[in-house]
């Protein structure tokens, strides 16, 4: 996940989900929460996805989500590249 010209951040997460009082070993909830530019954020975006299919991380899956937010987010809020 990268928006050329931004410095971004933000936190990946990856959840087994609870099936019959156990945890899966196949249902996930893959997460990432960003913010941009890093240095003074103005933009904030939760990305969740309810069992993704194939891969299930949040870096893998709802991470490139936000990237493509964010590339459309900023220069439309009037954010300039670095």
């Amino acid at each position: 996940m990268s928006v050329p010209g931004y410095v971004l951040a933000g936190k990946t997460g990856t959840a087994q989900k609870v099936e019959n009082g156990t945890y899966s070993d196949s249902r996930y909830v893959a997460s990432f929460v960003g913010f941009a530019p890093a240095e003074r954020p103005k933009l904030l975006v939760a990305v969740v996805v309810d069992e993704p299919q194939y891969v299930h991380t949040g870096g893998a899956v709802a991470a490139p989500v936000f990237g493509e937010i964010a590339s459309f987010a900023l220069p439309y809020m009037g954010i300039r590249p670095r």
